[in-house]
């Protein structure tokens, strides 16, 4: 897999092994929290118990909405880099355009800061939008 491959050449190859087996597993650990926090938000809706004053004054509902947030930036985040690393490489940007191949890590980087930049100021709004 490229993902593991570009990971070997920062890390050693065993510990980014490790490394994209987490980042594996960890993309389908919060899919199953998504799913299972859409439920319950289903079930409060309609069973008539989701109402603006739930949502403002319910602590465990605002720690499970910002947990839902978080990890749905790192689920994103996970997601975007693998289609990064496998796709935004010199080998595959080589198909378009000489040059572009002797910028693919560049782009990558700036791809992934792009994305790292998003996700912390959609994370920082939502959480201040939940919390205060």
């Amino acid at each position: 897999h490229e993902s593991v491959h570009r990971l070997s050449r920062t890390y050693p190859r065993a510990v980014a092994m490790k490394l994209g087996r987490i980042l594996w597993k960890m993309q389908r650990y919060t899919a199953l929290y998504f799913l299972v926090f859409i439920v319950y938000v289903e079930y409060l809706f309609f069973s008539n118990s989701l109402s603006y004053e739930f949502l403002i004054n319910n602590l465990c509902f605002k720690f499970l909405t910002s947990l839902f947030i978080v990890l749905a930036i790192f689920h994103g985040f996970s997601g975007l880099w693998a289609v990064g690393t496998d796709y935004l490489t010199s080998r595959t940007l080589g198909f378009l355009s000489v040059s572009l191949a002797k910028k693919a890590n560049l782009i990558r980087k700036a791809y992934e800061i792009f994305f790292l930049i998003v996700g912390a100021l959609v994370s920082i709004s939502y959480l201040t939008f939940i919390w205060l």
